[in-house]
């Protein structure tokens, strides 16, 4: 519960955390909401450069953001890439994706908000409605967003090693990341303990 309460504190502060998905990668995770440009510069200056916004089913719909197939590697089911229709040059700049991150996690935004292709790439959570999913990074980036009384929408970008540029984060290097930039670190299991049977079966 308190690795639960921290990481959540620090989403809501507009802080990075760490978050130690289910396949051993590290990913690092702002809420949307409250995206900034440096917030924005730090996921892609630690992490992959890909750069995506996990969202509820209902967000994706009222977007119009179809998957860009019916389900993804890892149950992610990425949909078109986006860029923001306006208030943007190339798209690619910190500050153009942090108004693109913005308008994704504005329930008062529509399809016309939206440019396709673009830069950033929605990802729905729950691809099936949880019929068939175990959660992963993106949904518990969602549900920290939550935790944090946000709108439940996250910015993710995989964690790069610095032992290795050519490979993601571990975990044990993940984790001392975390401690050396101060940042709250948390596992998918640790919002999530239950299996997807145990869950449909409770």
């Amino acid at each position: 519960m308190a690795l639960r309460t921290r990481a959540a504190a620090e989403l809501a502060d507009g802080r990075p955390v760490v978050l130690l998905d289910e396949r051993g990668a590290a990913e690092l995770v702002v809420a949307a909401a409250l995206a900034t440009r440096h917030s924005l510069a730090f996921l892609v200056r630690h992490g992959s450069g890909f750069v995506r916004v996990a969202l509820t089913g209902h967000a994706c719909d009222r977007l119009g953001l179809p998957p860009v197939i019916a389900r993804g590697p890892y149950r992610c089911a990425q949909a078109v890439s986006v860029d923001a229709a306006t208030g943007v040059s190339t798209g690619i700049s910190a500050a153009d994706r942090c108004r693109t991150v913005r308008l994704l996690a504005d329930p008062a935004a529509g399809p016309g908000d939206l440019r396709r292709p673009g830069h950033l790439v929605p990802v729905r959570a729950w691809p099936t409605d949880g019929a068939a999913d175990q959660p992963g990074a993106s949904e518990a980036g969602i549900e920290l967003a939550r935790l944090a009384g946000l709108e439940p929408a996250a910015v993710l970008c995989g964690l790069v090693s610095r032992l290795d540029p050519a490979s993601m984060a571990g975990p044990a290097e993940a984790l001392d990341f975390a401690r050396e930039h101060d940042l709250a670190a948390i596992a998918v299991a640790a919002l999530y303990p239950l299996s997807a049977q145990e869950r449909r079966a409770g």
